[in-house]
């Protein structure tokens, strides 16, 4: 894992003069960011080694959480500065309620988990304390703020997703388009496009918004890191109270 480091945005510039905005939070989120992009979970999708019990408690707490997802990305669309940003949000939106949500149902069926189960699933602690997050942080916060909060969450997926596509493609067609869902061409653009809003949004921000937006990012990957921990085990492991 990499190096934690604590300093603000300007002092990360003077070790890396070319270092990005976003370089800086992920820097700011270690351990973290390294334990949620390389999980034990990540490396089993791509490995086909997933037990089913394990994707099927993953699956069902991914269900619960895409609703507060498509919320979170409408709070974003409202609050983007200009149309081009509100376009490329509700993008991801429609995406998101149409490829995905097939995908729920044909890997629900294939697991034999039933309808009665995963529609009427309650968050567990975990997912919504992560739904929590996202959804404050872009209904109450700033543009900023919940532009954070999705980047994690997006360019873990992106991270890990790229890392296992280049390994033999699974046999198991759900691990297999799960991977191809988040290592094509129009997702690693859509997260680069985040990454580029805040690259230029951030270094204009407060000292105190920046440490902010630090913060966000580094619980958002503590989060996801237990959120495949839990999923893994079926156990919900201990959180730090302040990571």
């Amino acid at each position: 894992m990499s190096d934690t480091f604590n300093g603000s945005f300007q002092d990360f510039l003077a070790t890396a003069p070319e270092a990005r905005f976003t370089d800086w939070l992920a820097a700011r989120a270690e351990p973290y960011w390294t334990s949620a992009c390389t999980h034990p979970f990540t490396a089993a999708i791509g490995d086909d080694t997933m037990p089913e019990a394990a994707y099927a408690r993953y699956l069902i707490e991914d269900y619960t959480f895409v609703t507060d997802l498509a919320s979170t990305l409408g709070y974003l669309v409202a609050k983007a500065p200009g149309m081009r940003s509100k376009s490329r949000l509700a993008g991801f939106l429609a995406l998101l309620t149409s490829e995905e949500n097939d995908y729920f149902l044909r890997s629900f069926k294939a697991l034999g988990v039933l309808p009665e189960n995963y529609e009427t699933a309650a968050q567990g602690p975990v997912t919504r304390a992560f739904s929590d997050l996202l959804l404050t942080s872009a209904g109450k916060g700033s543009y900023e703020d919940g532009l954070t909060c999705l980047l994690c969450a997006e360019w873990c997926y992106l991270t890990w997703g790229l890392r296992e596509a280049q390994k033999q493609r699974p046999a198991t067609f759900y691990l297999a388009e799960w991977i191809d869902l988040h290592a094509v061409a129009g997702f690693q653009a859509f997260v680069d496009w985040i990454r580029s809003e805040l690259d230029r949004l951030g270094p204009g921000l407060s000292a105190e918004h920046q440490q902010h937006l630090a913060d966000l990012f580094r619980r958002m990957s503590v989060l996801e890191a237990a959120f495949f921990e839990t999923a893994w085990t079926g156990q919900v492991p201990d959180l730090p109270d302040n990571p």
